[in-house]
């Protein structure tokens, strides 16, 4: 039998008394955990890979632990951070904006700066956690009411627009399509594409692709698979939880069973 190279393999340093400390062993200990979580995510897009979740303290916004990845390198926030928000009474977006890499005789360093902006453009060294208008002397607020509140106007944090990190493209936030499966399923639902779609946005709270939300929402309401903004994502999604409510149909749902078609 012809011997092949050995190209996946699992390395690790063992740590004995008396042994010498050497270079290869820490750099081992270093880049071990660094390449696991970089492969794993090789193909994924900018946007927050897990965590940086909102919340409403008084007159602060809490972000949540979590990672954002862009352009291939992973930002770690390891503990809750605060900034403190104004009324200007139009649209400000908080953001991540990210720095050079910076070198010193220790580290190599890729850092952000967090802050609130009125400059409603996202330039490409930023990245949008959310956006909102708030109204003079008002709170904001992060308890939506049902799906369609997610985009009030007035004194709603509004996550529709922040990126998700997914295969290729990034997608939306997985609180955007638990909202909706859980409203949705306060229904009877009936059509396959429905449940199905459901039971994958409540699965768990890792985000969905983005190809497999499109792809939901063209056989749903039979418009054309192609790509849209997360503003247009939503308002799709809006559309038919409308219509689950109101046990409308945009088309003819046929489903094909042994050779008869049965309509809705």
């Amino acid at each position: 039998m012809k011997r092949v190279n050995i190209l996946f393999i699992n390395k690790y340093p063992t740590f004995h008394r008396g042994r010498v400390l050497k270079p290869q062993m820490l750099e081992s200990l270093r880049d071990f955990p660094i390449d696991v979580f970089d492969t794993y995510i090789y193909k994924y897009s900018n946007g927050i890979v897990a965590g940086c979740e909102l919340t409403i303290d008084d007159d602060y916004i809490i972000i949540s632990p979590g990672i954002i990845r862009f352009n291939k390198v992973n930002y770690l926030l390891n503990k809750n951070h605060l900034i403190q928000y104004e009324n200007f009474n139009d649209l400000s977006i908080l953001k991540v904006k990210f720095s050079d890499k910076k070198s010193n005789k220790d580290f190599q360093i890729h850092d952000t700066e967090i802050f609130i902006d009125r400059d409603t453009n996202i330039y490409k060294d930023e990245l949008e956690l959310c956006r909102f208008k708030l109204k003079t002397g008002a709170k904001l607020r992060t308890n939506y009411t049902d799906f369609e509140d997610m985009v009030t106007e007035y004194n709603t944090l509004n996550i529709i627009s922040s990126p998700y990190s997914g295969y290729e493209k990034s997608t939306l936030s997985p609180i955007i399509l638990r909202n909706f499966a859980k409203e949705a399923l306060n229904y009877n639902l009936t059509n396959s594409f429905d449940i199905c779609f459901c039971m994958q946005c409540m699965e768990n709270n890792r985000p969905l692709d983005r190809e497999l939300i499109l792809s939901y929402i063209s056989s749903r309401l039979g418009v054309e698979n192609k790509d849209y903004s997360n503003e247009r994502i939503f308002n799709n999604l809006n559309k038919i939880l409308r219509e689950i409510k109101t046990g409308n149909k945009s088309r003819l749902n046929t489903i094909n069973r042994d050779n008869v078609i049965i309509v809705d």
